[in-house]
Order: structure tokens, then sequence, then C-alpha cells
């Protein structure tokens, strides 16, 4: 890529990163250059609006109809993402919510260990029987201590918390066989405290890998397009559905003579959360050709880079004549060859 459009490139992404209902761009990576291509985000279908996506500052409701307790109200952060009960941190910028909405509830499904094996740990305060069939005298009703711990007759003091009951009792079975000649015994959980739970694939929390979550936009800001560069009057200016280029270009007050229409792109947010590189590759005479108009996006930046002439003019002004200032107003002429593959 060459000086100017590495200038503008930066610019763009910039001004997509800056907004501030832009989204989240990595931190590094090239942006992908998409040649001429006018198509939306990969999830948009012919004949379809492109969908929504999610960019700082918007505000999401969090929706679980079989628990509400896990209902929430949440905006997006300023590095593209939102905090979750259970399932944690997700990615959000730059995506639909019908995307986001499909992975948090995946998430939820894994938070519940799936279909898995799952295992319930004990925990301080959960309640529990301890029954012996043979020898009554010793059943007992205890609650796990604060320590995690259970005092016992005979066998004195146990570790509970981090064990699952089937656990415990074979513990106690082990213990007791010093003790008693039939040591047979049940340990029933009376009483749970957490929904912690112990999977295949780590730990759990039980009752959620079911649930169904919903996403819903609860408030954003107005959609807006940038238009950057050699224009009259660069700016932000407000979407409307099926806004073009060419209208945004009018709404900019047209270019200025320094612009090189073949060289204008427009930087699109995708779902992956990079910027694409559209190149409509317009000409001087741009209105008689409307065939290579474009229909806008949401949150679309259109750049126009300087002409090669005007970067050797910029050259000039900063190297040669603000350290001569002489030369500017000099008798003297300068021939310059400006070759068509800029050497």
């Amino acid at each position: 890529m060459n000086r100017s459009a590495f200038v503008v490139a930066g610019w763009g992404l910039a001004l997509l990163a800056g907004c501030g209902h832009a989204p989240s761009l990595p931190p590094t990576g090239p942006v992908p250059v998409m040649g001429g291509s006018a198509s939306g985000p990969a999830d948009a279908r012919p004949g379809e609006s492109a969908p929504y996506l999610l960019a700082t500052g918007d505000e999401l409701d969090i929706k679980v109809p079989d628990a509400p307790q896990y209902d929430q109200t949440v905006r997006v952060r300023p590095d593209g993402k939102i905090a979750l009960q259970v399932v944690g941190t997700v990615h959000v910028a730059g995506r639909s919510p019908d995307d986001v909405q499909a992975e948090v509830r995946e998430r939820y499904r894994q938070a519940g260990g799936g279909l898995q094996q799952r295992d319930y740990l004990l925990h301080p305060n959960d309640e529990l029987d301890i029954k012996f069939p043979y020898q009554a005298q010793l059943n007992e009703t205890l609650r796990v201590r604060p320590d995690g711990k259970l005092q016992l007759q005979l066998v004195g003091t146990v570790q509970a918390e981090g064990l699952t009951p089937e656990q415990l009792q074979a513990e106690l079975k082990r213990r007791y066989a010093k003790v008693l000649r039939v040591p047979e015994l049940s340990v029933i959980l009376r009483t749970a405290t957490s929904q912690s739970l112990r999977t295949n694939a780590g730990n759990g929390r039980a009752g959620v890998n079911a649930l169904e979550p919903t996403v819903l936009v609860r408030n954003f800001q107005a959609p807006q397009v940038y238009v950057a560069g050699e224009m009259a009057r660069p700016g932000m200016f407000a979407f409307t559905p099926g806004m073009t280029l060419l209208q945004a270009l009018a709404q900019a007050g047209g270019h200025l003579p320094s612009g090189d229409l073949a060289r204008l792109i427009v930087l699109r947010r995708t779902g992956a959360g990079t910027a694409e590189v559209l190149q409509p590759g317009l000409e001087r005479d741009y209105l008689g050709a409307p065939r290579k108009d474009l229909v806008l996006q949401p949150f679309d930046v259109v750049m126009l880079p300087p002409s090669r002439v005007a970067l050797l003019g910029q050259d000039l002004e900063q190297y040669v004549f603000k350290i001569l200032p002489p030369l500017r107003n000099s008798s003297f002429g300068f021939v310059y060859d400006i070759r068509k593959n800029g050497n």
C-alpha cells in the first residue's frame, strides 16, 4: 500500500474506533481488502436489509423467561463487551443481536454441564442426614460447618466441603469400619445452599443448561455515516435507509479538486469486529456513471484521499517553502515530471 493509501486507511480506522458508536477493532492485524465488493455482513441475505450490528453504548435487555433472577439490563462497554451473570463476559460489538443471543444460550448450556454427568459438591451450611440402618442411635442431622467440616460421633471431624454426597458416604464408611462391625450408612442431602456442580467439562451451575435467554436491544444511538478527506464539508451525517454513496458525497458538498476519486474507499464494519474496505473506483464524472454508486450501511466511513499532485504540494509546503520561504514567491521555476505510476 502506498503512502497516501496507508495514511487514509489509518485515518479511517481511527474514525471507526474513535466514534462513540463504532465497534472495537482488534489491536493488531491488517484490514482485509475486499476489492470492489459492496456486499454487507455475511449474515445478510439477498433482498434483505443488513442486520443491525451492536456497538459501544448500546443498551441491551437480557431476559431469561424461566429464571427471571438472571434478567439483566446492560450497556455495551467501551471495549465492546458486556458482563452477564452465570456466563461472564461476552464480546458483542460488531455482532448482530441474534448472533449474540445464540452465543449466550450456548454459554448457558455449557455452564450447566450440558447433558454430561453432573455431580453436586457439598458446601458450608448444607444440611445432611447421616442414617445407620443397623445402629439407629448413631443417626444424626448435621450442617456442614463454615470451615467445610462435619463433627461426627466415634470418628470425629470429617472434611465434607468439595465432596459429593457419595464421596462423603464412602469416606464415612471407611472411618466407621474401624469401630463398627457392619459400617453401613447413608448420606442424604436435605438442604442445598449452592447450585454449583462438577461436570466432565469442569465446574457448572445447576438448572441453567436448559434456559434460553433472549437478547433485546433496549436503546441505541441514531445511525450515522462519516464522510472525510478532500470534501467541501466533511463530517458526520444522519443515515437513512437506502442512502447511497453519491448522496453522502452530495451532503458533504462534493469533492475538492485535490481529491482523487479513483482511490475513494468506504470502510465498513463487519460481524468479525474488523473493517471491510470497499473501493467503488469512481471517476471524475461520477455523476454521469451511477452504475458505480453503492448503498451505504449505518456507520460506514467514506474516505476521499488527496491526489498525488495534492500530496506533492503538501510535501513542498512542509519540506521546502517552510524551510526556505523566499522560494515561495521566487521567479525560479521548477519542472516536475509526474508519471502515471507515481514514480
